[in-house]
């Protein structure tokens, strides 16, 4: 502790024991005073107060306090050391060992330490394997990881916490990336950049300006098609379904297929029409794309849960990526030959921009046709892997809490028109329906939110929750601890829609619930993920009644939450 502390301790001490020296002064000297007044009035009327040797007396019992002269200082807030930040102990004597060894990367330590916590909490609990939320129930809402094989990492909670973490983090803020995806570009495909999700800085901002305005009018261009996708998939169910009214195939894999044909419109203004098509044929560009988008999504899966053995020497999964990732890119790049040579032959009128990859070839900044195909190709991997997962929880709410589907059933009948697509005016006039994607996306991940756990890399040193924490530090935002809190909602784990459409609702902190990032890397497709939601959850609600009769379904602890369970949810006929 520091002198001046102590010095303040003492003083602050010191002068507590004087106030209450005093004030036992001056009640006993009434009380003598009063009995000294009554003897007197006895005998000696004339005579009243106190007299010298009882005055003596109250002077050994209670001698006169000391008066400290009290001395004005400028209290300044006290900011702890990163050492003193709170974490497991055991990881900072393994730590001593770090300068022995070679640097390998906070993602794999962050793994290990992740599966040494869940198998500790099974042997001494024999309780179901936890999440980090169980470092934050030990050690506060600031957690550090001492990593012996990297950089540390610092874990949060708190929306304060988090809100101060974005504030500082500039106009090319640093995140953590996919390993996996960002080795097979750099080393094996030997791209100097990567795309949107795994390249920082200047380049990031490049490519980020280039394809943010066409990809938001492409889905505005394309709505038409993107329902006719959602009317589609609605009447497939009703083809598809047992005697139960189930599907008795797998329905994520379907939601899957919807999600891909939805990104082949924005993406490449084609019609994909996987939905339609039951088995997977090499000779067909679109049939075998898809196929390559699975199979890749699998394995990096594989690749970024668990230990990161893939960095030490040739696994299978990392086999697969490599195989399943030049597909994609080999697939995706044809296209974006194929559309750069449609332009050199048309003139400048005849070229539609309402294609992205047309968008993107014909832009100020000249993209080159491979940066553009890692572009699509992360797009694809991202984003029909997060609404489809998005989509799967969406249902499986609405099939639980009847009320809630109801009400939804309600809006939509007096509010939707499929005369005239406007996406602006439907999110417009659906409010409940816009508060069960926000609740579905605020409520159902359980362990991360569509994407990982919201990363930063500290650009500059900042203060949380009294620590001081150094520029470079990787810090893990868990949203999904704050999202579940009943410090910052009531009724934290019940699925309540309701609560986004209250008048308080705007008391909730803006940062409690953020599934899609904030700030300059905020998720580049939530308008894409909204609106493809909105559709196809408004032509399912007007066909079906969702039902489920089964067990809790719960997301997946991996790279991308999915069910844990098959979507076994029922689709009665409404008429």
């Amino acid at each position: 502790m520091l002198p001046n502390q102590l010095r303040f301790i003492k003083f602050h001490v010191n002068y507590s024991v004087t106030l209450k020296q005093q004030r036992y002064y001056s009640i006993e000297r009434a009380r003598l005073q009063n009995t000294k007044s009554q003897d007197v009035m006895q005998k000696e009327p004339s005579s009243i107060g106190v007299s010298a040797s009882n005055e003596r007396l109250l002077g050994e019992i209670y001698p006169a306090a000391k008066v400290v002269p009290m001395v004005l200082t400028n209290k300044e807030p006290v900011v702890l050391s990163f050492d003193e930040v709170p974490g497991p102990k055991s990881l900072k004597y393994i730590s001593s060992i770090r300068a022995y060894l070679s640097e390998i990367g906070t993602q794999l330590t962050a793994s290990v330490l992740t599966m040494g916590l869940n198998i500790g909490a099974y042997v001494n609990n024999r309780k179901p394997l936890k999440n980090l939320s169980t470092l934050f129930d030990e050690y506060g809402p600031v957690v550090r990881f001492v990593s012996p094989v990297g950089a540390d990492i610092v874990l949060i909670n708190h929306p304060d916490h988090i809100q101060k973490v974005y504030t500082v983090e500039g106009d090319c803020p640093v995140r953590s990336t996919l390993d996996s995806l960002e080795k097979y570009r750099i080393d094996h495909r030997n791209h100097i950049y990567g795309g949107l999700y795994t390249i920082h800085g200047q380049e990031w901002m490049r490519q980020r300006s280039v394809v943010y305005n066409p990809l938001h009018s492409s889905v505005s261009q394309h709505i038409q098609g993107i329902d006719d996708v959602c009317e589609n998939f609605a009447n497939k169910i009703y083809n598809i379904r047992n005697n139960q009214d189930e599907i008795p195939k797998d329905l994520y894999r379907e939601l899957h297929k919807w999600s891909f044909d939805c990104m082949g419109l924005i993406l490449f203004s084609k019609k994909f029409t996987m939905l339609d098509t039951e088995l997977v044929y090499s000779q067909c560009d679109m049939s075998w794309l898809y196929h390559s988008l699975e199979k890749a999504t699998q394995a990096i899966i594989k690749c970024e849960t668990g230990l990161h053995f893939w960095k030490l020497f040739t696994t299978p999964a990392w086999l697969s990526l490599v195989k399943y990732c030049d597909s994609l890119d080999n697939l995706i790049g044809k296209h974006v030959m194929e559309a750069e040579q449609a332009i050199s032959f048309r003139t400048q009128d005849e070229i539609g921009k309402n294609s992205l990859i047309n968008a993107m070839l014909m832009s100020d900044e000249k993209m080159n046709a491979e940066d553009i195909a890692t572009i699509i190709m992360d797009m694809l991997l991202i984003g029909v892997n997060t609404v489809t997962s998005s989509m799967s929880f969406l249902l499986y709410n609405l099939a639980k809490y009847q009320r809630s589907q109801r009400m939804l059933y309600e809006e939509i009948s007096k509010a939707y028109n499929t005369d005239n697509i406007d996406i602006d005016k439907i999110k417009e006039e659906t409010p409940y329906l816009q508060a069960c994607i926000k609740e579905t996306l605020r409520f159902s991940y359980r362990l991360v939110p569509p994407i990982p756990v919201l990363t930063r890399i500290l650009s500059r040193n900042i203060t949380l929750d009294k620590y001081n924490i150094p520029r470079g530090t990787l810090i893990i935002m868990s949203t999904q601890d704050a999202s579940l809190k009943e410090n910052n909602y009531d009724d934290a784990i019940r699925f309540c829609p309701e609560r986004w459409l209250k008048p308080d609702a705007k008391d909730y902190h803006a940062f409690a619930s953020i599934p899609f990032g904030f700030g300059a890397r905020k998720c580049i497709g939530q308008n894409i993920a909204e609106t493809m939601l909105s559709m196809l959850t408004i032509r399912l609600i007007q066909k079906y009644k969702l039902e489920y009769h089964y067990g809790d379904i719960k997301p997946t602890r991996c790279f991308i939450a999915r069910p844990n369970k098959p979507l076994k949810i029922r689709f009665v006929d409404r008429n």
